[in-house]
């Protein structure tokens, strides 16, 4: 028998034995279990796309009779999607309020340029938030929020970045190429670098993000993907293959094939992305995000089926800026197929991710004004606490200039047309939309505690926002890493002046608010028209029958105005740049521009101004001048006023009639009767006028003369409009006395901001002559740049039309006896 000591029972050693083995393969089940439970850990990759100007209309799923959008449709069956969601109704705001979380108004990024488009630079992005979080980040397709440091793409938080600049391809700021080659092989910036790509712009963008996708998979890097598409903003142009199911008109309302073609040929890139994404096993783990940035663009496509909304892109109303927002996210267990009704903005889409995908946080000068969605999308909650938003963009700043304020179903507004400020005794509108969706009954009187409600929040949010509003944004000259660089109309402080017209016009001006970054010499070379166009400063644009003519301006000198210094070069016709070189201190300032004629006034700023650093300490300098343009306002001052003619005045010809009846005609300038002014000038009388530009096919070309008959002086004063090119003895209207030019007067070569041409009043005394006979003579001599001549309403009066009547002096009388 064995000892005790020393020894355990067989039995007990076999029941321990089982114990150990049972514990071990409880603890390994439970591990086991908890990992095949464990939800995935892998952050989420992230794309975000938004489309240009696509409204909440122009999609089959929210009924639109016409268009079809199957993988639009399908998404918004796979996601989440909003039906109460809104941004602002302009591009560049949305986009701002999209990448910070702030208000427009308090990011500094209101409006498409007048230096509104950019976001204040010290603000987090939503890409600086994912790179943080070891993301990598791509952006592919529209910016416009700044085309200068520190506020393009790759300056806020993009590793990668292939895009076009300003509002889109044919903008002012865009490549100059990219005006023949319309949205097919553009030329765009790929980090920093202009580059020829071949294909239709939304092909290239979808096409060169998934090709970054499959690069940051392969080196197993998270990834977010902006991809803002910049159709189906204008010019409406798609590939020919999607026009077809949209040619004609649909119940007698005619169709935009090219506007739905763009969205037609977007829906199959999304069919392409979904495809490439399951291919790939990625979208299980992606959040894919779809919005649109304002309301539809088309107003042909507002009026076949706009969701019951009112209005369209730019308005306060809700067809302005209640879009579609589609969120996927299979992994995350979402509510996929559910719609929800919450009110919520563009500006909540930051702070939902920032918690959906756990990422690192940034410390900000503003706290978010958007709120997360995530406890809201997961189940968590079931509503959003309740809140009013207020939605105000333009460049005005003024108190609802123009404004709304969103209340679950209330809606407080002031609408806006155009872009001239609002008159402050504009009344406030507020709209039920559970009564009343398409917004046709102003019910403010009959619900004045709502309103009161809703105003004193606006004025609680105004109070804080407008200080924010007012600080400038800079653009940074001289960072050694960004040199040479391009600062571009669209981003100054001035007039509107972002697109071909603003282009072409040649009317614009504004400054620029930079940051001198070290102190140095600088070169700063002022440019009309884009360096790669070879453009001269004086020719016009575009090419075509009077396009060359009509933009033509007669710049002789620039002026460059920077830190308290004046400097002014004289320039010739065939230069395509003035070059000044200064030596700046480090600091703040405006830079201004102007290009100048011959009588020094300003003519338009320079639309390109390209600053280098300069290496050589000693190189020569521009000397500063005492030489300063002449005012725009002097010169535009100057438009004439209606002037109803009374009984005594002796109406000599006020150019209604479709012809000149006894007036005598020379050459082919003149044509064979008064014009149609086609909405192309200001200060004239009645509806036809001389214009020789018009008269000749919109061309400078043709050559002529236009003579009164004889006609008797009868009263002290002659009267008359004038306009057009401001050349002595070339273009202008005479006074014949036996056949000589005695009295003489030109147009002055000057456009109102909107680019129309200034007629203005002339007045010659002519009591020396008072019952002899003279002659009118309407004379266009030039064949080039104003080239042409405008008159409308001569006539004789004993009162003077002009403050500063012409007196004939006895010298030029006894001249013309001679």
């Amino acid at each position: 028998m064995e000892s005790k000591e020393g020894h355990e029972p067989q039995l007990l050693k076999l029941m321990k034995l089982i114990s150990r083995t049972l514990c071990t393969f409880i603890i390994c089940f439970a591990f086991i279990k908890a990992i095949a439970t464990e939800p995935n850990t892998a952050p989420p990759n992230v794309i975000v796309i938004i489309t240009d100007d696509q409204g909440y209309g122009d999609f089959s799923a929210h009924g639109n009779p016409v268009l079809k959008t199957p993988n639009m449709d399908r998404l918004r069956e796979q996601s989440v999607s909003f039906t109460d969601f809104h941004v602002a109704p302009m591009c560049s705001p949305t986009r701002g309020q999209l990448l910070t979380g702030i208000d427009a108004m308090k990011n500094g990024c209101t409006a498409v340029c007048e230096g509104r488009s950019m976001m204040r630079s010290e603000l987090p992005t939503m890409a600086d938030f994912f790179a943080k979080s070891g993301y990598a980040t791509g952006h592919f397709g529209k910016w416009h929020l700044g085309d200068s440091y520190p506020h393009r793409p790759q300056d806020r938080g993009f590793q990668e970045t292939i895009h076009h600049r300003a509002w889109g391809l044919t903008s002012l700021a865009d490549h100059w190429e990219n005006h023949t080659n319309v949205y097919f092989d553009p030329i765009l910036s790929h980090n920093g670098l202009d580059k020829l790509f071949e294909g239709y712009c939304t092909d290239i963008f979808f096409d060169k993000a998934m090709k970054w996708i499959e690069q940051q998979t392969a080196s197993e890097r998270p990834f977010f993907v902006y991809l803002p598409t910049n159709t189906p903003h204008v010019p409406d142009i798609a590939p020919e293959k999607y026009l077809a199911p949209y040619q004609g008109q649909f119940e007698g309302k005619p169709m935009p094939a090219h506007f739905y073609g763009m969205i037609a040929n977007l829906d199959e890139n999304l069919g392409r992305l979904d495809a490439f994404l399951e291919e790939r096993k990625l979208t299980e783990n992606t959040i894919l995000i779809y919005l649109s940035d304002n309301g539809t663009q088309s107003k042909a496509a507002q009026e076949i089926f706009n969701a019951g909304m009112r209005e369209r892109k730019t308005s306060v109303y809700e067809g302005g800026h209640r879009v579609p927002l589609f969120l996927r996210w299979p992994a995350g267990k979402l509510p996929h197929g559910a719609e929800l009704s919450e009110l919520v903005q563009v500006q909540d889409l930051l702070p939902t991710l920032i918690e959906l995908c756990d990422l690192e946080s940034i410390e900000s000068p503003l706290p978010f004004d958007g709120a997360s969605l995530a406890k809201l999308l997961t189940g968590e909650t079931s509503a959003l606490p309740d809140r009013k938003l207020v939605i105000q963009y333009r460049s005005s700043g003024e108190r609802w200039d123009p404004a709304v304020v969103m209340w679950d179903h209330w809606r407080l507004l002031r609408p806006k047309k155009g872009r001239n400020p609002l008159p402050p005794d504009t009344p406030l509108e507020l709209y039920d939309l559970s009564s009343d969706p398409g917004q046709n009954a102003n019910v403010i009187d009959q619900n004045p505690k709502v309103a009161e409600q809703m105003k004193a929040h606006y004025d609680s949010w105004y109070t804080e926002a407008k200080p924010l509003f007012d600080l400038p944004r800079w653009i940074t000259i001289g960072a050694e890493t960004v040199d040479p660089m391009v600062l571009y109309a669209q981003d100054w402080v001035g007039d509107y002046c972002d697109n071909p017209g603003g282009l072409s016009h040649g009317t614009a001006q504004g400054y620029w608010n930079v940051e001198i970054d070290e102190e140095r010499i600088y070169e700063i070379e002022l440019r009309r028209w884009p360096k790669e166009s070879n453009k001269t400063l004086i020719e016009g644009w575009p090419e075509g029958p009077g396009g060359t003519e009509r933009s033509a301006r007669p710049i002789a000198a620039a002026n460059l105005q920077i830190a308290g210094q004046n400097y002014t070069l004289d320039t010739d016709s065939e230069d395509t740049e003035a070059v000044f070189r200064v030596s700046l201190l480090k600091g703040r300032f405006q830079l201004a521009t102007t290009f100048i004629n011959q009588e020094g006034e300003a003519l338009c700023s320079a639309f390109y101004a390209y600053v280098k650093r300069v290496e050589s300490e000693e190189a020569d300098l521009t000397p500063t001048s005492d030489r300063k343009p002449l005012a725009a306002s002097r010169r535009n001052s100057a438009i004439a006023k209606a002037i109803v003619l009374s009984k005594r005045d002796i109406l000599i010809a006020d150019f209604e009639s479709e012809s000149y009846e006894d007036w005598a005609v020379t050459g082919s300038a003149f044509g064979q009767g008064p014009t149609k002014t086609r909405n192309r000038i200001v200060g004239h009388q009645g509806k036809r006028v001389v214009d020789t530009f018009l008269l000749s096919g919109e061309s400078d070309v043709p050559i002529g003369t236009l003579t009164s008959a004889p006609f008797p002086v009868e009263r002290k004063y002659l009267n008359f409009l004038v306009g057009g090119g401001r050349h002595p003895q070339e273009t202008g209207i005479a006074l014949l006395v036996n056949g000589q030019r005695i009295l003489l007067a030109t147009g002055n070569s000057s456009k109102d901001e909107n680019g129309k041409k200034i007629l203005r009043w002339v007045s010659w005394d002519l009591t020396d002559l008072k019952g002899d006979e003279v002659q009118v003579e309407i004379f266009d001599q030039r064949a080039k740049g104003w080239g042409h001549i405008i008159v409308d309403q001569i006539f004789l009066s004993n009162r003077s039309a002009s403050a500063s009547p012409v007196s004939l002096s006895r010298e030029r009388l006894k001249d013309s006896d001679n």
